[in-house]
This record gives C-alpha cells, sequence and structure tokens, in this order.
C-alpha cells in the first residue's frame, strides 16, 4: 500500500515538472522574441555590415528580464538588444543607431542603453552600429571606484611579496646570518 502511494508521487511530480518546464519553454518563447514588431532599421544593411566586419549573429532582438525593486516590491520588465553577435570567442550586445549623424557612446540616453546591455545581457562588450556612416564602435565601461578581480590580484601579490620577504628576514635571523 506504501509503495503504491509512494510510487504514484514520484509519477505526479516527474509529469508535473515535465509540464511546467514544457509551459515555462512556450511562455519564455513567446516573451523573449518580439515577431510582430515593425524593425525601426533595414534588417539586411546592419547584418551585412556586421558580417563584413567578421561578427557571427546569435540572435536577433534578444531580450532579457529585468527586475526592478521599487519600495520592497518587485517590478518586471526587460531589455532588448537588436542583436547578440560573437567575434574571437567574444559576445556583444549591438545596438543600432539609426538617427541624423554619428552615435556617441557618451551621450546620456545611449550609455544609458549601452549600461543596461552591460548589466542585463553580462557579455563582453557593447557595440554601436552607425547605419550612416557604415561603422561599428565597440563599448567598454571602467569605473574609477570599481573594485574588480585584477585590483584584488594585484593586493594579492603585493601582500604574497612582503610577506615572502618577511620571511626571508626572519630565516637570515633565525641563522644568524643577519
Amino acid at each position: 500500500m506504501n509503495s503504491t502511494i509512494l510510487l504514484s508521487i514520484l509519477i505526479g511530480v516527474v509529469i508535473g515538472l515535465l509540464l511546467f518546464f514544457l509551459l515555462g519553454k512556450i511562455w519564455g518563447r513567446s516573451g523573449k522574441t518580439a515577431e510582430g514588431e515593425v524593425s525601426r532599421f533595414s534588417e539586411k544593411e546592419a547584418e551585412s555590415l556586421l558580417r563584413r566586419a567578421g561578427f557571427q549573429i546569435l540572435g536577433k532582438k534578444r531580450r532579457e528580464t529585468v527586475i526592478t525593486v521599487i519600495d520592497g516590491k518587485d517590478h518586471f520588465g526587460y531589455l532588448e538588444a537588436d542583436y547578440i553577435v560573437r567575434k574571437n570567442r567574444r559576445k556583444y550586445a549591438v545596438a543600432v543607431h539609426i538617427g541624423e549623424g554619428s552615435p556617441d557612446p557618451n551621450e546620456p540616453s545611449l550609455r544609458r542603453r549601452l549600461l543596461e546591455y552591460d548589466r542585463g545581457f553580462a557579455l563582453d562588450g557593447q557595440l554601436v552600429l552607425d547605419l550612416n556612416r557604415g561603422e561599428i564602435h565597440t563599448v567598454r565601461f571602467k569605473f574609477p571606484r570599481e573594485w574588480n578581480i585584477d585590483a584584488f590580484f594585484r593586493l594579492l601579490i603585493a601582500v604574497f611579496i612582503i610577506f615572502l620577504v618577511i620571511g626571508i628576514i626572519w630565516v637570515l635571523v633565525t641563522l644568524k646570518l643577519f
């Protein structure tokens, strides 16, 4: 009696997980791309420019979910990159510029968009594609007060060298050579 109950619970859990997974895939697929939207730029022109520059296109209009916490409440939204591309094992989010003049990644609204891409997609960098001039600009961000892994390793190496010198002096003093 107990084994049949356990078996039915196990089968119910497995079937429930499969249904949950399949529904999640279907729901996620419908939210990831916006197929009904009209493109703001010539996709053929943008894609040919990226391919000529040696980029492999991994996705179009790729979306990532972003959660904004306001007064302790989660608000769901999304980020949408025009393209996700790869070149030399590095992945980039692409923002296509279609306005008058050349794009300025330091202009506040474009910079905010690129910073969101940097945080949301967690790739190796961002690209700004200027269709007017046929140029691709690589953009990365550095913050002066940012404590990254390079600074940590520099500190670790400095501490190691200091302890190594102290150890050598201690050995010399112990052996009465100093």
